[in-house]
């Protein structure tokens, strides 16, 4: 019988974060022990648009990541093109700025993800996100 390779499958995030925590807030709904809301002192509606930004970051990484490669060696190749065109034999001028370029396109990432990555810390939302994630994990051990 043929049988399907499920270890792919099982290494690959299929769901994003915030339908994971939608998930285990609707199965686990009447269980006395998952952290509420209320213990954590922010609304429904506000915990739904911090969830709902915090998959946009996440989403916004994941773009990042999957592009990155594409990106440097767009930024690497520009200068290359340039100088050869137009600068016959100096080709390390074009090295050395399409260099330039990838490590600048590298720092302007990291200085957004850092500006975006900094309104999710010290937040009550991200308290609960974290709380909600342990119970899971405590519950599948039992």
């Amino acid at each position: 019988m043929f049988e399907i390779d499920r270890s792919y499958i099982d290494r690959t995030n299929l769901e994003s974060l915030q339908g994971h925590i939608w998930d285990i807030r609707a199965d686990h709904k009447d269980d006395p022990t998952l952290p509420k809301i209320s213990n954590y002192g922010i609304s429904e509606e506000e915990f739904e648009t911090y969830l709902e930004k915090k998959q946009n970051f996440e989403d916004f990484k994941d773009d990042w990541h999957r592009r990155q490669l594409l990106i440097y060696g767009v930024l690497f190749c520009v200068p290359l093109v340039y100088y050869s065109l137009f600068h016959r034999g100096d080709y390390v001028g074009g090295y050395v700025s399409g260099l330039i370029l990838c490590v600048i396109a590298f720092m302007g990432y990291s200085v957004v993800k850092a500006v975006r990555a900094q309104q999710f810390r010290n937040n009550p939302c991200e308290t609960f996100i974290k709380a909600l994630l342990s119970w899971e994990e405590y519950n599948k051990e039992k």
